[in-house]
């Protein structure tokens, strides 16, 4: 990463003319003296306005004004200004509002009169930051001198303060598109590129909604004249204008987010994707600013046998220690060199190490939101190219995984002793997602492996149909014996049961077998004894976060399903009564977090007992306990009750929207062998386990139709994953549009439609 000194450059300017712009009437406008002095006479007359103690706030917005309007202010007394709005902003934040002195009966007008006074400091420093930008561009880069864009720097960060502070001044700046269009220029300069980054990150969440990156103009020259870190700032703007999960008031809801955007323009995140990935060379700046070498500062910090966090906090006592005794170096908003030997250099240093493991996990982040997008299959094939995964595998040499703590440091509030916050490990948990998101149904994720390890799998592939994509190469495989895949799978064995990064490394592990048409993958995992590994730690381990129960079993389900040599090591190694009746037990009384377990459990065993192999037969109805148990149409009877029970359109989420999925191929199955129909008759009589108090007998049969409706609407909007359920079942996708239009039809004549048993009900209670 180039931490280097940047050279003056020319700033990008809006294509608006200075006429349009005025004629607009943009906040920061023509300067109005005499409107501001008018507001402040009828505010000073306000009852409640001495007790809000506002004078000398008024006072220094009307000297700021004064000042920074001139077209060359005093910088040091404009610095005096901003450190006394500065600290009027801050004991104003800090004022409470709900106790004020009895004069101010009148809450809402106290909290009228505050903003007001805000509004007018928000506009002076509007103008002042935006005033530039409304001439010439020869003549603003003429005029903008090193002394002023350090004095705009510091009047992004004010207002920065304010916004963060204050939510209605943040709606208020983030309502003027001209003016956010302003700042995108402000990010080509070390003494404005932080503040302007972090402002803009204020504003867009202010917004409430996906940032359109197709108003900003010369987006992609702007982007282009930005050095490493000034792109590394920026990722965080990226992040925010790529993620879908702003896209919507409700985050987590699928049918509500669902509805909601029937009636709006939801392709904004894929547009503003497809303009970042016009830049050009952006994914192979984002790759080497994430990849960076050297990798500080954990390689020359780590002591053994401590947590991250707590290495962390040790070093950082250490550069205070040598700050005090340095010598105070201006740091206003822009990033300073850095050199290998600033790891005991002077004062800040502890910032710029922070900051550049940030900047590593923001591009690491960007790098994933891409893969996630429409165009992901065509950014898995460049980043395969650009050599993303020997990098990771490098960089993850230098990560450092330490379980047993040691001495106890004073943690900010919220954080307790078992706490993990460090710079590295939002680094870590970064990375282990992109790796999720770039092996995810990925044609290239074979170059986790290095060429030994890729060798040994094509061995175990000729036993196989299966062919490997013929497109590897060497060169973008990872070096040495070990590849990226082997080095998870060993941490992953070294974590305790209840660490959380078992989670994240899980997902990275999973996300490599998933959609597998081949065993080789599995096989290759299972002689690194993985298999025993993940089973030993669910049966032993005391897991307290659902999301790393959740991901075991994901992962054991993808690690055996239709693969015969894994069940018989699994039915090997659960041999005695005792863990079994654990296992069972874990996945009964956590159904949502082992649904995708019994998913693959229903899914082997149904390709066993077909496949007409009559010892694949015999071993999963009689020898395979676990098989054995979902075989039995009582219990797969039990399963869908219960899920259907635990899921309604309205509870749906990413988290259990796995267990309508499962319910269906349960019925699907059910369908096949003639059985559907005793499904739909025993839900239709049941209630006893329905969450909702009701008299109505087909309730589960209501909610399963209200869902199988949702399931329509979701599943044939989106292209992805209905490949994903093709593939991960082994069922063709138009086996189970047509098992959905049987069930929800209004045929009640058939027994397999839901209205079947839906009518009938009405009918007796109408008798």
């Amino acid at each position: 990463m180039n931490f280097s000194q940047r050279t003056s450059r020319q700033r990008l300017h809006s294509k608006k003319s200075v006429l349009n712009i005025l004629s607009e009437k943009a906040i920061y406008g023509e300067p109005c003296r005499s409107s501001f002095q008018s507001s402040h006479h009828i505010l000073k007359r306000i009852e409640m306005y001495e007790p809000l103690h506002l004078s000398s706030l008024f006072s220094i917005i009307n000297k700021l004004e004064e000042t920074l309007l001139h077209w060359r202010p005093n910088k040091c007394y404009a610095l005096q200004l901003f450190r006394d709005l500065d600290s009027e902003i801050n004991d104003l934040a800090k004022r409470d509002f709900d106790n004020l002195n009895k004069r101010c009966r009148n809450l809402e007008n106290a909290k009228g009169v505050r903003d007001a006074t805000l509004r007018h400091a928000v506009e002076v420093l509007q103008r002042f930051i935006a005033s530039y930008t409304l001439l010439p561009e020869k003549a603003a880069h003429d005029l903008e001198t090193p002394e002023r864009m350090e004095l705009e720097g510091i009047a992004l960060e004010i207002l920065h303060n304010i916004s963060v502070e204050f939510e209605d001044q943040a709606k208020y700046c983030a309502e003027n598109d001209i003016f956010i269009n302003c700042l995108f220029s402000f990010l080509q300069y070390d003494q404005t590129c932080f503040p302007a980054c972090r402002l803009l990150e204020c504003l867009m969440l202010a917004k409430k909604k996906v940032f359109e990156l197709s108003s900003v103009d010369n987006l992609h020259e702007i982007i282009m004249r930005l050095d490493d870190v000034q792109l590394g700032n920026f990722c965080k703007i990226l992040a925010i204008t790529l993620s879908e999960l702003d896209m919507y008031e409700n985050k987590t809801l699928l049918y509500a987010q669902m509805t909601q955007t029937k009636g709006q323009n939801f392709y904004t995140r894929d547009v503003n994707q497809d303009i970042i990935l016009g830049t050009p060379n952006i994914l192979s700046r984002l790759v080497n600013i994430a990849c960076a070498k050297p990798f500080v500062p954990w390689s020359g910090v780590v002591s053994s046998g401590t947590l991250e966090s707590e290495q962390w906090l040790h070093w950082i006592e250490d550069q205070c220690n040598r700050d005090l005794y340095s010598d105070f170096e201006p740091f206003v908003g822009g990033i300073t060199s850095w050199s290998e030997s600033s790891n005991h250099g002077p004062a800040k240093t502890s910032i710029r190490m922070t900051l550049e493991l940030t900047i590593r996990a923001d591009a690491v982040c960007v790098l994933g939101l891409l893969l996630v997008g429409r165009r992901r299959k065509e950014v898995q094939k460049e980043l395969s190219e650009l050599k993303l995964i020997p990098q990771l595998s490098d960089m993850f040499d230098h990560f450092v995984w330490r379980t047993n703590s040691g001495r106890e440091y004073t943690r900010l509030p919220g954080h307790n002793s078992s706490c993990e916050c460090s710079p590295e490990v939002a680094l870590k948990i970064q990375v282990l997602r992109l790796i999720h998101s770039f092996c995810d149904h990925s044609d290239y994720k074979h170059v986790m492996l290095s060429w030994s390890e890729y060798s040994e799998i094509t061995t175990l592939e000729e036993t196989t149909e299966a062919d490997f994509p013929a497109w590897i190469n060497r060169n973008s495989m990872c070096v040495g014996l070990r590849g990226l895949l082997t080095k998870i799978v060993e941490v992953i064995k070294r974590e305790t049961g209840a660490s959380t990064f078992r989670f994240w490394l899980s997902r990275a592990i999973e996300s490599f077998l998933r959609g597998s048409f081949s065993s080789a993958d599995q096989d290759f995992l299972l002689r690194r004894n993985l298999l025993q590994h993940v089973v030993q730690n669910l049966i032993t381990s005391n897991i307290r976060h659902k999301e790393v129960l959740q991901s075991s079993f994901d992962l054991l389900g993808e690690l055996m399903k239709f693969n015969i040599a894994a069940f018989i090591e699994f039915n090997s190694y659960m041999h005695n009564t005792a863990k079994q009746r654990k296992l069972l037990s874990l996945m009964n009384s956590s159904l949502v977090d082992s649904n995708m377990f019994i998913r693959s459990l229903i899914l082997s065993y149904e390709l066993f007992t077909s496949s007409g192999d009559e010892d694949l037969k015999a071993f999963a109805e009689e020898c395979c306990y676990v098989l054995c148990h979902v075989g039995n149409l009582k219990t797969r009877i039990n399963y869908l009750q219960r899920l259907l029970s635990l899921i309604n359109i309205h509870t749906l989420t990413q988290e259990n929207v796995s267990c309508l999925n499962t319910a269906l191929v349960i019925l699907m199955f059910g369908l096949q062998k003639g059985e559907l129909p005793q499904y739909l008759n025993f839900l239709a009589l049941n209630v006893e386990s329905c969450n909702v108090a009701t008299n109505n007998s087909s309730i589960h049969l209501e909610n399963l139709r209200d869902l199988l409706l949702f399931w329509q609407d979701h599943y044939l909007q989106k292209d992805k994953d209905c490949t994903i359920l093709e593939k991960g079942s082994r069922i063709c996708f138009q086996e189970w549009r047509e098992a959905v239009s049987l069930m929800t039809s209004n045929d009640h004549r058939n027994p397999c439609s839901i209205a079947y048993y839906t009518t009938t009900a009405v009918s007796s209670r109408a008798s």
